[in-house]
C-alpha cells in the first residue's frame, strides 16, 4: 500500500514513517527538513492552497493525517493558521484525491470539555480552546466525507526522531539529567499511550478487511497524573526524582485553557476489536527501551 503521512517531522509522524515503511511504500511530509528524515520526504505547508504537487508525488492509497499545530498557546494567538492546518487541510486532501483514498485522522482529547471523565466516543464534544476547536473541525471534514475513514482520538507520549524538537517526555528526562527543577501537575489526569504502541494499533486498523468508518478512542488503559507519570518515568530510567516537584494547572496564567481531566475511555475499541491497550508500566517500558536504543 502507498501511504502518505503528514506531520512526518513531528514526534508521531516521523516514527510512523519509520515503522510503516517495513511493510508499505511510505511518503512523509513535514514543515521542515531534518537530519533523520526518511528518503521519501517532502517539505510542505498544510496551509497551502494547492495540494496537487504533493498528491502527484505520493499518489497515496491511504493518508494518515498526523500533522497538526499542537501548541495551545500558539493556536490561541494564531487561530486562522490553526484552523487551516488542523482543520481545513482535511477538506483540501479530500478534494485533491480520488474517492478510493482512505483517511486516518489523528485527533485529541482536547475536543471534550472539562467536566467529562473518561470521555467516550459517544459523548458530546465542546472544545474549550482553539486547538480543540481546530481538531473538531478536522473531525467534521473526515466523518462527513465520502471516504473510508477512521478518526483516532488519543493522548500520546514518546521521543522525537527529529532532534530539533523536544516533547513532554524529553523535557522531563533532560531536566533530570541537568538537575533542573520542573513542576508537573498533580491535578491533571490522563491515560497516555506511547507512540510505538499507538502505531501498532494503527497498523492493526490498516490491516482490517473493512475500514472502521467511525471515531475510535485509542490511548492508555490506566489513568495517572502528570506528576505521577513523571516520577515513575524517572524511577524506571534511574534518574533523579528530586528534579520534579508538584505543581497545579491553576497556577498557569495567560495561557490557553486546558482541561484538568484529559482522559479517554477506550473500552469500546478494546472490546469491539479484541485489543489490549497498554497500562502505565508498559508505556514507560516502551519509552525506556527506545530511549536506550
Amino acid at each position: 500500500m502507498r501511504i502518505l503521512v503528514t506531520g512526518a517531522s513531528g514526534m508521531l509522524g516521523a516514527t510512523l514513517v519509520r515503522m510503516l515503511e517495513k511493510d508499505h511504500t511510505v511518503y512523509g511530509t513535514g514543515n521542515s527538513n531534518f537530519n533523520e528524515q526518511a528518503n521519501n520526504y517532502k517539505v510542505f505547508n498544510l496551509a497551502s492552497d494547492s495540494y496537487k504537487d504533493l498528491i502527484s508525488w505520493s499518489n497515496p492509497d491511504l493518508i494518515i493525517l498526523s500533522g497538526a499545530i499542537t501548541n495551545g498557546n500558539y493556536c490561541e494567538q494564531n487561530p486562522e493558521e490553526a484552523f487551516n492546518v488542523n482543520g481545513f487541510s482535511v477538506d483540501k486532501f479530500i478534494k485533491s484525491t480520488l474517492e478510493n483514498v482512505k483517511i486516518i485522522y489523528i485527533s485529541t482529547d482536547a475536543v471534550f470539555p472539562s467536566k467529562i471523565n473518561l470521555a467516550k466516543e459517544s459523548d458530546y464534544v465542546f472544545p474549550e480552546n482553539i486547538y480543540g476547536k481546530s481538531k473538531e473541525l478536522g473531525e467534521f471534514f473526515t466523518t462527513n466525507s465520502n471516504r473510508d475513514f477512521c478518526v483516532l482520538r488519543t493522548t500520546i507520549v514518546g521521543l522525537n526522531l527529529n532532534k530539533n524538537k523536544t516533547g513532554f517526555v524529553e523535557w522531563i528526562l533532560n531536566s533530570a539529567k541537568k538537575s533542573e527543577k520542573i513542576s508537573l501537575f498533580e491535578d491533571v489526569i490522563f491515560n497516555p499511550i506511547s507512540i510505538w504502541d499507538f502505531i501498532e494499533e494503527i497498523k492493526f486498523i490498516i490491516s482490517l478487511d473493512k475500514f472502521p468508518n467511525k471515531i475510535l478512542h485509542i490511548s492508555g488503559a490506566e489513568l495517572t497524573t502528570k506528576y505521577s507519570f513523571g516520577m515513575k518515568l524517572l524511577k524506571a530510567l534511574n534518574l533523579d526524582e528530586q528534579s520534579i516537584y508538584k505543581g497545579s494547572i491553576k497556577s498557569l496564567k495567560n495561557r490557553a485553557k486546558r482541561c484538568n481531566d484529559q482522559s479517554l475511555d477506550c473500552n469500546y475499541y478494546q472490546n469491539y476489536y479484541n485489543r489490549e491497550l497498554p497500562n502505565i508500566s508498559t508505556t514507560i517500558k516502551s519509552i525506556k527501551y527506545y530511549e536506550s536504543n
